[in-house]
């Protein structure tokens, strides 16, 4: 089971592709692999398909983020999977860069493409369909490697905790606990938190008590926000439960 978010990078490339090709993790730059072009001069090379762009888009480049539920794949097949993703998604067409981070509690892949495709040299439109499209190749994949799959729909398939543990429905309540303290010890900031509880099967709805940094750690902007944890396998609706920072405990 994979979970994906893509969002545009106006401005910076190179620092971005910097971030997700550390060595640190990328297990010493082993996880590291790109397409018309080279990771080190990524940011060079898009820029010299920018600058023959017609549209007059701010966006430079596209982070794509696809994670794994935790367990389930290797270092090693999960970059291979990232690799399959970024070539079906761009269709040879896009110069890109993906790697592999390691250094988590869940394996997750970065893919950072260019704004621009080096043919006809138009801008990639990031739209509800693509990014739907992206999600669909992603579950086709992880069907593919045998890994389990969200499914589209109502109820959103079977969890992953449901999954992982075959446990019956009495235990629902202390694996969410779990989960969610396994997913703080994993996270180092709180967009990492809420991509690890996705990647785990969950549907979660924010209700933010105050504004709240966005840089502190999960445990501490948890104490000022409400999770809606979706449970839809006990009952025909989604059932609704609240974790604040209480319910950590």
């Amino acid at each position: 089971m994979a979970v994906t978010k893509i969002h545009a990078i106006t401005a910076t490339v190179d620092k971005a592709v910097a971030y997700i090709c550390n060595p640190d993790k990328t297990d010493g730059s082993i996880y590291i692999s790109s397409y018309a072009c080279a990771a080190e001069t990524a940011a060079i090379d898009f820029k010299y398909t920018l600058d023959h762009c017609r549209e007059n888009s701010p966006n430079k480049a596209y982070h794509l983020i696809q994670a794994f539920a935790p367990g389930e794949v290797s270092f090693d097949e999960a970059h291979q999977i990232g690799k399959e993703l970024a070539d079906k998604v761009l269709e040879g067409k896009y110069s890109y860069v993906v790697t592999t981070h390691i250094d988590k509690g869940h394996v997750h892949n970065h893919i950072i493409f260019c704004a621009a495709d080096n043919i006809e040299h138009d801008k990639y439109h990031d739209c509800k369909h693509s990014y739907y499209r992206i999600r669909k190749l992603s579950d086709e994949l992880c069907s593919e490697h045998n890994l389990s799959v969200i499914i589209p729909g109502g109820e959103r398939g079977k969890k992953y905790n449901e999954w992982q543990t075959d446990k019956n429905s009495s235990a629902w309540k202390t694996q969410i606990r779990k989960d969610i303290n396994a997913s703080i010890k994993s996270s180092s900031t709180y967009e990492e938190f809420l991509l690890l509880m996705r990647a785990k099967g969950y549907e979660i709805k924010e209700k933010l008590l105050g504004k709240t940094p966005s840089n502190l750690s999960p445990s501490v902007h948890l104490a000022k926000t409400v999770l809606c944890v979706a449970a839809s396998s006990h009952s025909e609706r989604n059932t609704q439960r609240s974790a604040s920072k209480n319910g950590l405990n």
